[in-house]
């Protein structure tokens, strides 16, 4: 038998600090394996001393997942060790290539396990040649790795033994190890790499008590032991990954996280080596009757067999020389079931009267004797029943088994173990089985406690919350598919409670983003069900789950939502759709982020395809949404429009969009019109020419638009200050106040904040400044005679419009040309700049124009566009750089500068 041969590594032409080369000559879990020095020179030799000369028969090994050689070229060496003092001397013998995969296809996750037989060699020293790395991007240094090498051979003598007694059991154990067709399993790198080695080690210590129980006759302790070392092989991977969790959790330096991880790995290292029994299995003490013992002979002489009943038996195995029995030995703990039976063939049985006594169960290998075991509710759904079920032949064998109720090993396949690896490992095997069971009982007690599982969660006593998440996210993804309407209404609930009570502070933004890309598509499908009620609960899962602010920042599923529709796409789904999006305009509002996917042009590309699409249902929702974006934005949903003329309006649709538009349009102009009569109203009601109340800077708020003229108009109205100039121009001039301000002004001084220049010996001597450019009364009357003067010629904040002679914002200068001016009718806005344009030169500006930047305004001077920023036309126009086309500033003697 080829069996694993230790080595130790003597050269290798470069290492990495981290991962020397002496992590090759142990095998185990928390390996970290060899790596080449960074940007080094191939090919890269590793050279193995072999304790002594062997046959070497197999060479294992197993590469890191993306530092990977192109191949691994093998040599050896039968040289005495004892002879060899310098590397260079010893004379190779090339035995072949191996050559490994780039691993693309798994996406570099995945490590490769190479098993190369050789020609049988005798061998001291084996070399490694790895030549050149595959390129991929996750190797930056191109180096190589490997993480373990298994040679596996034979001896070349065999030691005798020294009495007789001993010589025939140990030749004939010799005689196994030295047969080159048998292989143990335990030698193998796949056993070493994942196993805790204390755990492997007992197990290897089994497989030679074993084969001495069997040439010692000494079946049921055999079977025993090859029980436990099933059961040990699972606890040791187990933990292997208690080991490697902690070792991650030393190197974060989260010890809390490692002293858990080592209480996890005693208690359960101690549990099952007791429920095991592993010192009376390893015999120290010496032979254990307890060891041959059979389990199945007390419950066998529990049930009591009649005369006629062994009679028929009798007769039947000596007729049938394949009947056979079965042992049902007790469980490992690790399956956490006490009912859940293995069951092992015997030799065929003899027929005696005894020996029928002393077994509790039968079974022919005869098809047509049918099942022998009684049917479960769940048997008789996952199993065939065979047809001579309820003959007479088998009339004594359903008696037999009436008191024993069976349940099969496990309900998963090994494919069904593998893919469910993790949730198996997160929350046990019998809450997946629940999952994979054909019954929907069984599912539905699955995500019920599946439910409870994330409701009780505790990361102090279960595992981390971004392996949790994810574990439960596979197995609601798994039943969101369910046909089932009751499973389907169970995971969507479930889904909602996950992310409303489980996530929030518990898992990465990461971890949320894949739990949303994995459960998304599936309801974006059944969103699209002709059947009304699986359509309604996709989509309130989705709205419900985009309401969340852990998904709700990440902007994944308004993105989906929000793509264009197109033509082929089905009705159902398309309506849905459109509806989800209307619903999270109102719910979440129409955002400024690009990646939003809620931004004006995103809506209003999206209702643009909604309109073309054949089905009404869906053009009406796309309509709702362009009216919604319209409010907003008029001129990129004019943009994604044909042009609005007689020809576009023939289509009914677009008449009936376009005349929601005109309705908005009015009611905008009507706005306007109230807020100009309210400044009129209140410039009525002024009795000076010139503001001298006394002024807060901090409290001063300087609007951009008209829109916040009319809000501080009628929430603080004696705060609105306005003034006939003597040439009949109107002066709107919008100061806030807080109530603090206006308890502190003097009796005699006027609340409306309105006076004449004569009257500036009645106020109080504080500090005066401009409202609109911040600067003092003391700077100003140095250059002009009043501040009514300084509003009129000189204010840099404020415009005189050369078609009415009004003086007011440079900031609302284009508003003023549209909807205020005296010649306003001569005007147009352009859809692209938002500037006032002439009519009679708006063919020629719409040649040169350039399109205004979303979320940026447009200076009607310089047309320069600036961000819509609180104080950005101050900045603009009185900053460091200065608008170049504001005059005000060119005129001024002394060029006036604002601290921001």
């Amino acid at each position: 038998m080829p069996k694993k041969i230790k080595y130790n590594v003597i050269f290798t032409t470069g290492e990495d600090q981290k991962y020397k080369s002496s992590e090759l000559n142990s095998h185990g879990p928390t390996v970290r394996g060899w790596q080449s020095p960074k940007n080094c020179d191939y090919p890269q030799e590793i050279v193995l001393k072999l304790a002594k000369q062997y046959i070497v028969t197999k060479i294992q090994m197993l590469t890191h997942q993306f530092l990977i050689p192109s191949k691994v070229e093998l040599y050896a060496s039968n040289q005495d060790t004892n002879t060899v003092d310098n590397i260079s001397n010893i004379k190779w013998e090339y035995l072949g290539y191996v050559t490994l995969s780039d691993n693309q296809s798994t996406d570099f996750k995945c490590r490769e396990l190479k098993s190369v037989n050789v020609p049988s060699a005798i061998a001291s020293f084996l070399k490694l040649k790895l030549g050149i790395n595959h390129k991929n991007f996750h190797n930056v240094y191109n180096q190589v790795s490997l993480i373990a090498v298994n040679v596996l051979g034979l001896q070349l003598e065999n030691k005798k033994p020294s009495n007789h007694c001993e010589l025939s059991e140990n030749e004939k154990l010799e005689n196994l190890f030295n047969d080159p067709e048998y292989s143990s399993i335990y030698d193998d790198l796949a056993f070493e790499m994942y196993v805790d080695t204390e755990v492997a080690s007992i197990i290897k210590n089994m497989e030679i008590k074993k084969h001495l129980a069997v040439i010692n006759e000494r079946f049921e302790y055999a079977r025993k032991l090859k029980k436990a070392m099933e059961e040990l092989r699972i606890g040791g991977e187990k933990l292997g990954k208690y080991e490697l969790e902690k070792r991650h959790a030393i190197e974060m330096e989260d010890y809390e996280k490692a002293r858990l991880k080592k209480n996890q790995s005693d208690d359960f290292r101690a549990d099952l080596y007791k429920n095991l029994n592993i010192n009376e299995l390893l015999e120290i003490e010496g032979v254990c009757p307890k060891n041959d013992e059979c389990l199945e002979d007390v419950d066998s002489a529990k049930k009591s067999v009649s005369p006629t009943q062994m009679k028929i038996v009798a007769e039947r195995q000596s007729s049938s020389p394949n009947t056979s029995h079965i042992y049902h030995g007790p469980v490992s703990p690790l399956h956490g079931n006490r009912n859940h039976q293995s069951p092992k063939n015997s030799s065929p049985s003899t027929g005696s009267p005894t020996s029928l006594q002393s077994k509790g169960s039968f079974r022919r290998r005869n098809k047509s004797a049918g099942s022998i075991v009684k049917s479960t509710y769940e048997q008789y759904e996952e199993k065939p029943l065979p047809a001579l079920r309820h003959s007479q032949t088998n009339e004594f064998l359903r008696e037999c088994q009436l008191d024993y109720d069976y349940k099969p090993t496990s309900k998963l396949t090994e494919r069904e173990k593998k893919q469910a690896a993790l949730p198996i490992l997160v929350f046990g095997v019998d809450l997946v089985e629940n999952f994979y069971s054909k019954q929907y009982l069984d599912k539905e007690e699955g995500l019920n406690r599946l439910k409870e599982e994330l409701l009780a969660y505790d990361h102090t006593k279960m595992h981390t919350a971004n392996k949790t998440a994810r574990a439960a996210i596979f197995l609601l993804h798994r039943a969101l598919r369910d046909k089932v309407f009751t499973i389907y209404n169970l995971a969507n609930e479930v889904i909602r409670l996950f992310f409303i009570q489980f996530v929030p502070e518990r898992v990465s933004s990461a971890e949320v983003a894949r739990s949303v890309d994995k459960l998304l598509p599936e309801l974006l499908t059944k969103s699209g069900d002709t059947s009304t009620r699986i359509n309604h609960m996709a989509v309130h899962t989705i709205l419900t789950m985009a309401d969340c602010s852990s998904v709700r920042e990440l902007h994944i599923i308004p993105i989906h939502l929000s793509r264009p529709l197109s033509s082929s796409t089905h009705p159902r789904l398309a309506l849905s759709r459109a509806e989800m999006v209307e619903q999270l305009i109102i719910n979440h509002g129409i955002s400024t982020e690009k990646n939003s996917g809620l931004t004006c042009r995103t809506l209003a590309e999206f209702g643009s395809s909604g309109l073309h699409h054949p089905a009404e249902a869906v053009r009406k929702v796309a309509e709702r949404i362009l009216v919604l974006v319209y409010r907003v934005n008029p001129r990129l949903v004019r943009k994604q429009l044909p042009p609005d003329d007689d020809i576009t309006r023939r289509n009914l649709l677009y008449r009936q969009l376009f005349q929601e538009f005109d309705k908005i349009d009015l009611q905008r102009k009507k706005e306007q019109l109230e807020r100009t009569r309210l400044i009129q109203q209140c410039a009525a009601n002024s009795t000076c020419l010139s503001p001298e109340p006394i002024i807060d800077v901090n409290s001063l708020n300087k609007s951009a638009s008209s829109k916040n003229i009319v809000a501080a108009a009628t929430e603080f109205e004696n705060n609105v200050l306005i003034s006939k100039s003597l040439s009949g121009g109107n002066l709107v001039q919008n100061s806030e106040k807080t109530k603090a301000d206006i308890v502190e002004k003097s009796s005699n001084s006027s609340i409306s904040g309105v006076s004449t220049p004569s009257n500036h010996s009645n106020q109080e001597d504080t500090e005066k400044q401009c409202i609109f450019c911040h600067q003092p009364e003391t700077e100003i009357l140095n250059i002009n005679k009043s501040l009514n003067s300084h509003y009129w010629r000189s204010c840099p904040m404020l415009i005189r419009c050369q078609e009415c002679s009004q003086v007011i914002e440079v900031a609302t200068l284009c508003e003023h040309l549209i909807m205020d001016c005296e010649q306003r009718e001569h005007y147009t806005q352009c859809s692209q700049c938002t500037e006032a344009v002439k009519v009679a030169n708006f063919e020629t500006h719409s040649k040169e124009c350039s399109e205004l930047t979303e979320a940026c305004n447009r200076c009607p001077l310089c047309h320069a566009n600036l961000e819509d920023q609180e104080e950005i036309w101050r900045k603009h126009l009185m900053g460091d750089n200065p608008c170049p086309m504001n005059k005000r500033i060119k005129n001024q003697g002394k060029q006036v500068t604002i601290q921001f």
